[in-house]
């Protein structure tokens, strides 16, 4: 299963609804992938074996349903279209064998997970007594909406014809995908994210067991003004220039003047500001230089790749520790992702303990 990985940025957390499992978004393609599948052209073995002899050949079997070759081959086409640019033919079958099992296995959960939307087993409701969830419908209106979604990435009707005819797909195949997808996203809805809480004391433990990961880093807000040189043998003449500027700098001029009229930086009509630099996040030898200065300061000129410029630091911002408020928001996304995946993991081992399967 893939979960967005915790991230120390301080932000509002997303709706846990966006939580997406792998094994929903691979086949059942959300959004992108079905971009990708449509708009390119398949001619590798991966497309081209759903038409032999081979292609009805059974690879898995998952209770009363079975898998075949050419299921499995188109599964792997996305896969195939993004690797085959960046690596050569022999990493290319190594890669694809290994993603083989791996894109199967996911084909199997996707089969359990659409055989419990549409019949689900009965469970336990309290003591001693059981009952059957509801079967998960789809409506023609939901589907519809993420059709004319997907004609809409595309720059007319005929290019997504045309895509859809490229892949051998009709636009019920497609309609198809979009409902067992949605089907599958509400059952993990559900089974998953209904059913994980926290509460206000876990969240208060983690941010006492990590609250260094809640500091934000020291920054600085800047201008700068970038003398660039038109090549080579031009690099003593910006380097003067740049020391003339920064020397006026010292005599009084006003660097927002300066920096609009002479700057070759994106920003010189904004009077060269450039905004927060957090600590850590440019050169080496820019932190060096701005790290070490106080507000209103002007540092050295610095040579970068850019060219020779010096910064005028406008304010300070040092080091602070986020508070637990400012932090909640993060640490519930955290908590609630790994619960999501824990509880995830647990219900689809379950369901494939108490299910017949088997791989050919």
């Amino acid at each position: 299963m893939r979960f967005p990985t915790a991230r120390a940025s301080h932000r509002p957390s997303p709706p846990l609804r966006r939580l997406k499992f792998r094994v929903i978004e691979r086949r059942s393609l959300p959004l992108s992938a079905v971009l990708l599948f449509l708009s390119l052209s398949v001619s590798s073995v991966y497309a081209a074996s759903s038409a032999d002899a081979n292609a009805n050949r059974i690879v898995a079997v998952v209770n009363n349903e079975v898998i075949t070759q050419a299921e499995l081959n188109r599964a792997l086409v996305p896969a195939y279209l993004q690797l085959q640019a960046t690596l050569g033919p022999e990493e290319l079958a190594e890669k694809m064998d290994g993603l083989r099992k791996e894109i199967l296995e996911q084909i199997i959960d996707e089969k359990l997970l659409l055989q419990e939307a549409n019949n689900p087993r009965p469970v336990e409701v309290g003591k001693g007594r059981v009952g059957t969830p509801p079967v998960i419908t789809v409506s023609d209106a939901e589907v519809e909406e993420v059709l004319q979604e997907t004609r809409s990435r595309f720059p007319n009707p005929e290019a997504f014809e045309e895509a859809l005819s490229q892949q051998g797909l009709t636009l019920e195949d497609l309609k198809t995908r979009f409902r067992e997808q949605a089907a599958m996203q509400k059952l993990v809805g559900r089974e998953i994210r209904s059913r994980v809480s926290l509460s206000p004391a876990e969240i208060t433990s983690y941010y006492e067991s990590h609250r260094d990961e809640f500091v934000t880093r020291p920054a600085v807000q800047v201008a700068t003004i970038l003398i660039r040189p038109q090549n080579d043998a031009d690099a003593p003449r910006a380097a003067s220039q740049a020391q003339d500027l920064r020397r006026q700098l010292t005599q009084g001029a006003d660097f927002y003047e300066l920096a609009q009229k002479y700057s070759d930086g994106f920003n010189a009509k904004m009077g060269g500001r450039i905004g927060v630099i957090e600590k850590g996040k440019s050169l080496k030898e820019i932190d060096d230089a701005l790290f070490k200065l106080k507000a209103g300061d002007i540092s050295p000129v610095i040579k970068t790749p850019a060219g020779f410029q010096f910064f005028r630091v406008e304010s300070v911002q040092p080091a602070k520790q986020s508070t637990l408020e400012e932090a909640k928001a993060e640490i519930k996304y955290r908590l609630l992702s790994q619960k999501s995946a824990q509880r995830y993991r647990e219900w689809i081992a379950k369901l494939r303990s108490e299910s017949y399967i088997t791989i050919k």
